[in-house]
């Protein structure tokens, strides 16, 4: 499965499907891409001459904005590769070849809620500057990256993460719920 190749109704209707993949982690990541996007087109209406200045900074947040967005769809297709990997380790009955590919597969979930909280972040210090018709869509992107991060802290803990890699990931929920509050 390719989630960028998608369209909506087909990822959709593979993550309804009795299949192991795709499930929760990719929705979630799908989830963060939608958010990404979201928050590109409101920085995209905050560009030109009627915003001066802001317009640059805009413009530079959208394609942040857009390389998240990139990178959320990638971990997407990463979820599904390493439950894969899980799935195949287990089979070995192998605790070494278990414990890596569960490392691995702890690691796609740790590092989409790090996406979402830079990304929530990025957005958010964007707000001020957004386009007034669009503040909405910067809100609506702050709080779909809260709950992709949320969904990727669930899929995190399932596969049994590191103290330090917990760690890090209660810090980006922290932060998306600030985030998410304000």
């Amino acid at each position: 499965m390719l989630a960028g190749e998608h369209t909506i109704a087909g990822f959709a209707a593979d993550l309804a499907a009795k299949q192991p993949t795709p499930g929760g982690g990719a929705a979630a990541a799908v989830c963060a891409a939608l958010a990404c996007a979201t928050g590109a087109m409101a920085c995209r209406y905050t560009t030109g001459e009627r915003y001066g200045a802001v317009s640059v900074e805009a413009e530079t947040c959208a394609h942040q904005l857009d390389a998240w967005r990139t990178q959320a769809l990638l971990l997407a297709d990463s979820d599904a590769a390493a439950y894969a990997m899980v799935r195949a380790a287990k089979q070995t009955k192998d605790p070494a070849v278990i414990a890596t590919a569960e490392a691995a597969a702890a690691a796609v979930p740790a590092v989409l809620l790090t996406l979402c909280a830079e990304a929530a972040t990025r957005c958010a210090a964007f707000r001020p500057l957004c386009n007034p018709w669009l503040v909405s869509d910067i809100d609506t992107a702050v709080h779909l990256l809260a709950g992709a991060g949320r969904a990727a802290w669930r899929t995190l803990l399932i596969n049994q993460p590191s103290v330090e890699l917990a760690a890090q990931a209660q810090k980006n929920l922290a932060t998306l719920r600030a985030l998410e509050q304000a």
